[in-house]
């Protein structure tokens, strides 16, 4: 029986900062519009691929409340079914990550 593996949470992280181009220092900081795309995803690939719970999301990503990173992963989930482009780069990013 084969068993599916966490990924560290640094791979999650490194894998993002590569695709984006930023660096992990970069994902901690809370900004408006496209330039928080990477942080987006970070929070949504932690939960999903790694089931974090919202408060160590928070935690990680220097979130004040828990229904702020609840709302970063719904929003996510959300662009995820309308927007094509990011689908695929988030699907690429997941496939890097589980092959290593």
């Amino acid at each position: 029986e084969s068993q599916i593996l966490i990924p560290e949470k640094s791979r999650v992280l490194n894998e993002i900062c590569s695709e984006y181009k930023v660096s992990t220092s970069d994902l901690e900081i809370s900004r408006r519009g496209q330039n928080n795309e990477p942080r987006n995803i970070a929070t949504y690939l932690m939960r999903k691929l790694r089931g974090d719970t919202l408060m160590d999301i928070c935690n990680a990503f220097g979130l004040k409340k828990d229904s702020s990173a609840g709302s970063i992963v719904d929003r996510v989930k959300k662009q995820v079914k309308t927007d094509k482009k990011l689908k695929m780069k988030i699907s690429k990013i997941e496939q890097n990550i589980i092959m290593c």
